[in-house]
């Protein structure tokens, strides 16, 4: 009976192996790449991209600098004491103690809460910019992966065809001449092919670790991407793009919102000479030969007799012009690099314009084409490397024509601050 129960136990637990086995290695698959969309690669690299706490604390510290500036000066006690003698009278004791408080006036404070506001525009300004740059950066080096992935998926491809088409000549290898000098010549073009497997997956894998490291990713994280696209919209008119960026373009706007400031603390300089008052009630008094106590309220004016005053109106002024002379600057170098911009975008996208959307799948058909009669014998070797290598080139070529007009597309929507969608 008890060898009857081992037998029935054994059995039962070599029936459950299989399935045990299956779960096990099931539990050491690993989990599938999770596909992420670029508008959540934007948000995550803005949510937590440490540049970005920067200006945020930025806002903060102007919005503590303007409770500031609108905080009355600390009111002051004075106290002073002594010895007092008066002949045939005696000595007594004296005293004075009196409470101020000083008050800028009524234009002052408006000034100062106006050059506040102003700082804290420019805060935003800058946080506002940070984002903006930081969203271009992360769409610009998505789009960049994924033609570099399309580029590398097809040297790949080509890759794999020589080496199955070498494997082939091996096995139909006659001892021939021409035989031989066939089977050299596809393993040179396969060391090619590897090459360039090679050079295009290490773009592949700086692009890939500059965006992860933009994202608050680990360096060397698998990314993949699920709706990236790299569209090319119609030229804009050089007029549209200078009237877009001097609404939208945050240097332009940070330029301007200085200037603004600068005018301010021109007329806060104005008014130092008359800037503040001090007004206060004392009280004091004697002990010697008689006690006598006195009180009242002190008054206390600047005099500008030597006009101090146009030093700081000067400066102010000159800081003034400077900011003015920085304002066309921007606005000149803008021109510039939009006019550049453009015309480089312009000229990449009529390059690309030259072939159609067809054009890729085209070559990647004709290749296999080449492939398949190869094999039949009816194309030779030297008609079927020419056509890979024409593939590989001609996505090479439409690649980086690709990635060039997305780069300047990219630093047109940089320079004005907007889509060009």
């Amino acid at each position: 009976m008890i060898t009857n129960t081992r037998l029935f136990l054994v059995s039962s637990l070599m029936s459950c192996l299989p399935v045990s086995l299956a779960l096990l290695s099931a539990s050491f698959v690993p989990s599938p790449i999770r596909a992420e969309t670029v508008e959540a690669l934007v948000a995550k690299a803005v949510g937590e991209n440490p540049e970005i706490r920067f200006y945020e604390a930025e806002i903060e510290a102007a919005k503590a600098g303007k409770s500031a500036a609108l905080t009355p000066a600390e009111p002051s006690l004075e106290l002073s004491g002594g010895a007092k003698n008066i002949r045939h009278e005696g000595d007594g004791a004296v005293w004075r103690a009196q409470i101020s408080q000083t008050f800028e006036f009524s234009n002052r404070l408006a000034l100062r809460k106006a050059l506040a506001d102003r700082d804290i525009e420019l805060a935003g300004l800058g946080l506002d910019q940070a984002r903006a740059e930081l969203s271009n950066e992360v769409r610009s080096q998505a789009g960049d992966l994924l033609l570099l992935k399309r580029q590398e998926a097809a040297a790949a491809e080509v890759r794999d065809r020589l080496r199955a088409m070498l494997e082939v000549l091996v096995q139909r290898d006659s001892g021939a001449v021409s035989a031989r000098l066939e089977q050299r010549i596809m393993e040179a073009s396969v060391l090619v092919a590897d090459r360039r497997v090679s050079e295009a997956a290490k773009e592949t894998i700086t692009v890939r670790t500059a965006l992860n490291m933009l994202c608050n990713r680990a360096p060397d994280a698998p990314l993949d991407l699920k709706d990236a696209t790299t569209h090319f919209p119609a030229v804009p008119s050089m007029e549209k793009l200078k009237t877009q960026s001097l609404e939208t373009n945050f240097i332009v706007r940070q330029r301007q919102a200085e200037l603004r400031k600068q005018g301010l603390e021109v007329d806060l300089a104005h008014t130092e000479k008359w800037s503040e008052i001090t007004v206060g009630p004392y009280v004091g008094g004697e002990n010697a030969g008689a006690r006598e106590v006195e009180g009242g309220i002190a008054l206390s004016l600047p005099l500008p007799l030597w006009k101090r005053h146009r030093t700081s109106v000067a400066i102010a002024e000159a800081r003034q012009k400077q900011a003015e002379t920085v304002v066309q600057a921007t606005l000149r170098d803008l021109e510039r690099d939009l006019a550049v911009a453009r015309a480089s975008y312009a000229t990449e996208k009529a390059s690309l314009e030259q072939w159609n959307d067809g054009t890729e799948q085209a070559f990647a058909e004709a290749a296999a084409d080449a492939d398949r009669h190869f094999r039949l014998g009816a194309v030779p070797s030297s008609i079927y490397i020419e056509m890979q290598r024409q593939y590989v080139d001609a996505m090479q070529a439409l690649t980086d024509a690709r990635r060039q007009a997305w780069k300047h597309r990219m630093e047109l929507e940089r320079l004005t601050g907007s889509s060009l969608k």
